[in-house]
Parts: structure tokens; sequence; C-alpha cells
């Protein structure tokens, strides 16, 4: 790792202070400079406080700090549940079929009033950066739903879709206007939380999810490399969790948002996959960080510590050695 070049992890599960202390220091001194720590609604009810001193803690080891809305509301990506959600029942997308989901609709004004209390937490630790971490519409699939349904038609996209398209009601079926409605949408409440941070001075970096097409992608990442106040675009091309080839995939997206970073003056990060990987997976993720780094990326991250060892549904079947492959390549050391 040359000096221009960075490599951070994401750390979650221990709100234990001297044993995050000692991690952190571990991380530095393996060569990583940052560490993203995940804030979810749990910390928020329980732990604020005691996440503005492991960020601390993060600091005084040397790191940068990124704080990330772990399964907040339901429409950011991490294994963690909404009590917002649940409290809120009508804050939740409804389906095309009429089934109400625990994913918060970011047309919902209340959903985005609490978000953006999420952020004004999230700045107050002392972090570096929020880190927008994958914003999406209801996955049904992940509430043990129907694939096929989508959000979402509650009835603040269906007025929201009326004032857009002069009084016609919001179709039922995925159609193009609608995909481009919900694609908008989406774009307008990332853009909300940027400027809500902004405004605080605080830095935002928002990681896409690595989709263009589909029900789930958005086909023209400008839109969001746009924003103003924007500090850095991600993405994580998680291969193995796609089912792509990790050279070409991770290659792809990297050149894509390398090549929108510098033409908006901002930052370039991409996430290389640590769970849910075997040591056989090493050539892999060294063709990924190669990927990376030949189109350009100076900044590396990947998800998560110790190759996520201590959670059982992330973890693969020899953790220790995938993070020491995970070291060495973003590292060198």
């Amino acid at each position: 790792m040359t000096n221009a070049q960075r490599a951070g992890v994401a750390y979650f599960g221990n709100r234990i202070l001297r044993h995050v202390a000692a991690d952190m220091e571990g991380l530095a001194a393996d060569g990583f400079t940052g560490v993203l720590h995940t804030f979810t609604e749990n910390d928020l009810a329980y732990y604020r406080e005691s996440m503005g001193r492991i960020v601390a803690a993060s600091h005084d080891a040397g790191l940068d700090v990124s704080v990330a809305p772990w399964g907040v509301a339901q429409m950011f990506g991490g294994e963690a549940e909404s009590r917002f959600t649940a409290f809120n029942p009508d804050a939740g997308q409804v389906l095309d079929d009429g089934r109400a989901t625990p994913a918060g609709c970011p047309n919902n004004p209340a959903v985005r009033a609490f978000v953006r209390a999420w952020a004004d937490a999230a700045i107050d630790t002392g972090a570096d950066h929020v880190f927008w971490d994958e914003p999406h519409w209801a996955h049904p699939e992940h509430f043990g739903l129907d694939p096929a349904r989508w959000g979402c038609r509650c009835r603040h996209c269906q007025a929201r879709f009326a004032e857009r398209h002069g009084g016609a009601p919001m179709p039922a079926e995925l159609t193009p206007e609608v995909l481009a409605f919900r694609q908008d949408c989406l774009v307008d409440f990332v853009a909300d939380l940027v400027a809500h941070c902004s405004a605080q001075g605080a830095a935002t970096t928002v990681c896409l999810l690595p989709l263009v097409g589909g029900v789930h992608g958005l086909p023209d990442w400008s839109a969001v490399a746009a924003l103003p106040g924007l500090g850095t675009l991600a993405t994580d091309p998680y291969w193995k969790a796609f089912g792509e080839p990790a050279g070409p995939f991770v290659a792809r997206f990297s050149e894509l948002v390398g090549r929108l970073a510098a033409g908006h003056g901002v930052g370039a990060q991409i996430w290389i996959q640590g769970f849910r990987m075997e040591p056989s997976d090493e050539p892999d993720i060294r063709a990924a960080v190669a990927a990376a780094r030949a189109a350009g990326i100076q900044d590396l991250w990947t998800w998560g510590f110790e190759a996520c060892g201590h959670m059982s549904a992330l973890a693969g079947s020899d953790p220790a050695a995938v993070w020491a492959v995970l070291r060495d390549a973003l590292t060198g050391r």
C-alpha cells in the first residue's frame, strides 16, 4: 500500500470500550487507515453516548472514522432491525399487492424526519464521515415475501406520483413511469440527507448497490455524484453475493465510480467482499483488490472486521485465514 492508498474495514457487534479500543489499535498496527462503525437504532436508543466514546477511541488509534445507519428504518444495508418502523406501522412501504412492510418509505415525511434525527446523532459522535449505506426500496424477500412484489404504493407515494404526472393515478404495475419515479424519489431522499449533513459541516459518503438495471438498480449514478455537499461516491461490488466473476465485476464498478468521482470532484471508494468467504476465495479477493487499484481507486474497504468471524450468519468456515488474505491484499502487511 502506497502513502496515497487507504484501507478501511467495517466493525460491528461490540460495544465494550476497552475491547473496541484494543481492536482499533490492532487495525492501525496492521496498516488500516479507517474504520466504519455501524450505528443501529438499538445504538441510537441505548448506546448513543457509548458510540461517541467508540469514535474517540478509534481517533486515538489514528483511524479515520465513518458511521453507518445499519438497518435504520430497514432502508439501508445491514443485519439489524428497526424499532422505528415497528413502533410506526404507517411509516412502512406498501407493496403493489397492498401488503405493508417494515421498510420505511422515503416519501413519508415522518421517515425523513427520523433518518435526519439519526444523522444528527451520527454527527454528534464526532465521526469524520456519515456513510449512507445502500439506500434502497424494500426488498420483499428480506421479509419473507414474494420477490416479484415491489413498493411503494403508500398514500405518500401515490400523492407524489399524481402531483408529478398531472393528477394521473399511480399504476399498480411497475411501468417505466413508475420505475423512473422510484429512481427519482430515491435520489431525492439521498439528496435530502446529504444536504442535511452538509448544512452541519459533516462529510458524507453515499454507497450505492452495484446495480444499474432491474427493479433495484439506479441507471444514472451521475445524479448522486453531482449532489451538492457529497464527499465520496462508493459502491460495494460483492461479486460472490451477486454471483459474478470477481475481477470483471469489481473493475466495471470501480471504473464507473472513478469516472464519476473525478468528473464531479468527489472521492471514490470501493468495498471488497469479506463476508461468507472461504480460503479458496483468495484468488478472487486478490483479483478484486487489483482490479479496483488498477481503476485508480485509492480508498478500499472491506466488510468486515476479521472477515465477520464473530457473526455466524456472515462467517465462512475459516474466517481467520480469510482475514489474513484481506489484510495482506488491502494493506500489504
